[in-house]
């Protein structure tokens, strides 16, 4: 099991490793390039190439098509865009380990004596009890409501609800 500085060392490998991908230059995320052939009544064969998205991103279009010149460039920052995202997941990953480990450490109560354990079942039970108890009490209250053998005064006119006469 990993420790808590061992993951927070990790997590901020991570953080430098995203920053050094951010400063090689602009990068795309959620697309990839396609060679596409014409369609329709075009009268060459020539393929050419887009790159699509799965968002409007593109002068609020979902392709754009490349020159030659263009592909490798646009090649590059989908590749660094790539890496960002499996960064940013494997940094989504430590920061839930991480918390899991912090709060699982501050959820462990650590007895010291088994006169402290002992203590606690005890109050435990006597509220058990306790609510036991009134549980119970509201229940025999509730029977004889529905059955109107218990006269109940409203406060408004002082009259008796529920008398049999």
């Amino acid at each position: 099991m990993y420790t808590r500085k061992k993951l927070q060392s990790d997590l901020n490998a991570l953080y430098v490793e995203r920053a050094h991908i951010k400063s090689e230059g602009w990068y795309l995320q959620h697309c990839w390039l396609v060679q596409v052939k014409p369609g329709g009544n075009a009268r060459t064969n020539r393929k050419y190439w887009q790159v699509r998205s799965r968002q409007a991103m593109f002068d609020g279009k979902m392709l754009k098509h490349l020159r030659a010149d263009e592909v490798e460039d646009y090649r590059a920052a989908i590749n660094r865009g790539r890496q960002l995202q499996q960064i940013d997941r494997q940094i989504e990953k430590l920061q839930q380990r991480l918390l899991a480990l912090t709060t699982t450490a501050q959820s462990k109560v650590p007895f010291t004596a088994l006169d402290e354990q002992e203590h606690l079942v005890k109050e435990v039970l006597a509220q058990s009890q306790e609510l036991r108890v009134v549980l119970r009490h509201l229940g025999i209250r509730n029977k004889l409501l529905r059955t109107g053998s218990v006269r109940v005064r409203t406060q408004d006119s002082g009259s008796v609800a529920g008398e049999r006469g």
